[in-house]
């Protein structure tokens, strides 16, 4: 692990002095973290065997409790953060883009968050963070699960002309683009407007959609897929900072833990996903790479007049 990678990560000579000399330790620090999904549930799960590895390898230092959305609504978490009501997040930077509308930038990288760290990326969206959300940005993870368009009526060539769709703020122009008309609700009531033909599809990463029951009344995915998932794991600013050097070297050691995990929990779980959606007789149209171009395009011009100039600079960060 280089030095440049551990200074990025906030860590300083003080988390390298042994227990042996004499200092006392500080005691462990108890830290409570909201999660936007369930635990259980396709991008909670991942945090959730984050949080088990904090607390078994940074045990006597760090003890980290979650809590879900049943606690605290998921849009409501990142005004938590901000405030010190929890000392850490996990959630996508959709949810808190009225606070920093640059977080949603990295949604269009093609980086991974290694190489993040390397172009500088990581260091802008932390100062982003710091300055916005009152946040240290940790890590994320999520990277390469990629949102479709899923329908339960055929697109005509690549078009929605004439549909309807269940939208999220970051695609709400694409989808436009495409035709469609869009209808904003939150995801336990897609299924009873599938049912009844109030929408017609809806926007959702690969990952997920059986834990809605979506897939019984799907009949299209339409690839390939555009954006990359990102849920960002941060810690209240003040918090971090009241940490000792060797706790946040220790979250931080978990962080690059994580990164280093990812891919092969994104490869396994890529594959169930797919072969759960083939098993419900959903058909996968591949439309082409202009498809998933257009969406990029769309969004980083819809970024760029909210921010120009920070979008600007992290897009040249955070596309190689």
């Amino acid at each position: 692990m280089s030095i440049k990678i551990f200074s990025a990560l906030g860590l300083t000579a003080a988390a390298l002095l042994g227990a042996g000399n004499g200092i006392a330790q500080p005691a462990e620090a108890k830290l409570r973290a909201a999660v936007f999904l369930p635990p259980k549930a396709s991008f909670g799960w991942p945090f959730a065997r984050w949080v088990d590895s904090v607390n078994k390898e940074c045990a006597g230092k760090v003890n980290i409790t979650v809590v879900g959305p049943e606690s605290i609504g998921a849009f409501e978490q990142p005004n938590a953060l901000r405030t010190g009501v929890v000392d850490m997040l996990s959630g996508p930077p959709a949810y808190y883009k009225g606070m920093m509308v640059e977080g949603d930038t990295a949604i269009l990288s093609n980086m991974t968050l290694t190489e993040q760290r390397r172009s500088g990326a990581w260091e802008m969206l932390n100062k982003l963070h710091n300055e916005k959300v009152n946040a240290w940005y940790l890590t994320a993870y999520g990277n390469g699960v990629k949102f479709h368009i899923y329908t339960n009526k055929p697109m005509k060539d690549g078009r929605l002309d004439g549909l309807t769709l269940r939208s999220s703020p970051n695609y709400l122009a694409f989808f436009r683009a495409l035709g469609a008309r869009t209808a904003n609700m939150p995801p336990p009531d897609v299924y009873t407007a599938l049912e009844r033909n109030a929408v017609d599809g809806y926007g959702w990463p690969l990952w997920g959609i059986t834990d809605f029951g979506w897939h019984k009344v799907t009949k299209f995915r339409y690839d390939p897929g555009f954006y990359d998932v990102v849920v960002n794991i941060l810690v209240n600013l003040n918090k971090w900072k009241s940490l000792s050097g060797e706790q946040r070297k220790c979250l931080s050691d978990r962080a690059l833990w994580l990164e280093q995990q990812w891919p092969q929990w994104k490869n396994e779980t890529d594959a169930r996903e797919e072969q759960a959606q083939k098993d419900a007789g959903i058909q996968a149209v591949n439309l082409g790479d202009a498809h998933r171009r257009k969406a990029e395009d769309i969004y980083w011009e819809e970024l760029e007049k909210a921010s120009p100039a920070n979008v600007k600079r992290l897009r040249g960060l955070l596309v190689k």
